[in-house]
């Protein structure tokens, strides 16, 4: 199986896949286009900076490109079996650049026609989490604001989604927060078994009230509970909290009563800091891109799973049980309290325990 990879500079691509990687031992290789580019150009004799190689020449660059395309595609039979045993191949490169405020391509459609990779999959990361890794690199330093970040991300993710509908084949969000055996549930659990004819393990969509979990600690305790049972029973869960942004808003906002100019944060054990005015210029995108994205979590779903420990609705959750329910999706709540109407006519079955729900999915062999 092939699995072309995509993310924006500063996501943690090849840090996520390379976890991936050591779960699934010797049958996963991985090929980093970027690297073979750089790695291509020193032996043709032609030392390229880093900083420099996107000022290339546009027929020098997708010639370099064409060079490492050509090579994979001698390779490509060797990944192309479904078997158990059969070994894998992870690209991992970009789809675009944004590049001296202009976006500049990260393939060719020849050789991607060529390849017709199996799976499509886009690594993000939270915006502020990707300004301070690329605030770290001299060659990026200074050149994007929250703002483009978030622009660049999301022109990723749709040009990664259009590649994967023209060729009919399925497309994947995964933050890079997430464990990585989302990544490798998915390669071997899902795709894979879905090309022998095998029952594929169900991806689950996991909706809960975040304002409320993530402000009481008993809550967040329960909640991921709940999403290790899911896991333990087969079941792949994609939460919406790996990528949490809302809070940088709440922060700046904070700052600016204060009368601060910066906010303060921390990634991989350093400090960054961010303008306040920044974060502000953001916050539309930021806002917007909460909602876009948690509704293409649900698409790539099977079915969503509703853990509602409180009894006060939400509306985030209302929305998503609602846009679930009506885009052919199976809605299950956990719901241990006395229920609305309007709760039970847009859900499929409400339990009262996890276990419950489990037990429902095995009676139906579903698990």
């Amino acid at each position: 199986m092939i699995i072309f990879v995509t993310a924006i500079s500063g996501s943690g691509r090849l840090d996520y896949i390379k976890r991936v990687q050591k779960l699934a031992g010797d049958r996963l290789e991985i090929r980093d286009i970027g690297s073979m580019m750089f790695e291509k150009s020193r032996q043709l004799g032609i030392e390229i900076p880093e900083g420099k190689i996107l000022d290339l020449d546009p027929f020098a660059l997708n010639y370099l490109r064409a060079a490492i395309f050509e090579k994979l595609l001698k390779e490509k039979r060797s990944f192309e079996g479904y078997g158990e045993e059969d070994r894998d191949l992870i690209i991992s490169t970009h789809t675009c650049f944004r590049w001296k405020k202009h976006l500049l391509p990260g393939f060719n459609f020849y050789y991607l026609n060529q390849l017709k990779p199996d799976v499509y999959v886009t690594i993000i990361d939270n915006v502020h989490y990707i300004k301070a890794r690329l605030e770290s690199n001299p060659h990026w330093r200074g050149r994007l604001t929250l703002k483009d970040i978030l622009i660049w991300r999301d022109e990723e993710v749709f040009i990664s989604e259009m590649l994967a509908q023209y060729q009919q084949k399925p497309h994947y969000i995964i933050a890079h927060s997430d464990p990585p055996d989302v990544l490798y549930n998915i390669i071997y659990n899902v795709e894979k078994k879905r090309r022998r004819g095998e029952k594929p393990a169900i991806k689950a969509y996991l909706s809960y009230p975040i304002t409320c979990v993530k402000g009481r600690d008993e809550f967040m305790r329960e909640k991921n509970e709940v999403k290790e049972k899911l896991k333990k029973s087969g079941i792949v869960v994609f939460d919406p909290i790996s990528v949490e942004e809302m809070d940088i808003v709440g922060e700046a906002e904070a700052a600016a009563r204060e009368g601060r100019e910066e906010i303060v944060f921390e990634v991989e054990g350093k400090e960054y800091s961010v303008p306040v005015r920044e974060v502000e210029d953001a916050k539309e995108d930021i806002i917007d891109q909460v909602v876009v994205r948690d509704y293409k979590l649900i698409n790539q779903s099977d079915i969503i799973i509703v853990y509602y420990p409180v009894e006060y609705l939400s509306a985030g959750v209302l929305s998503e049980i609602n846009y679930g329910f009506t885009h052919n999706k199976e809605v299950y709540a956990i719901f241990p309290h006395s229920v609305s109407p309007f709760l039970r006519y847009y859900t499929t079955k409400i339990f009262r325990s996890p276990e419950e729900l489990i037990e429902y999915f095995r009676e139906r062999e579903m698990i």
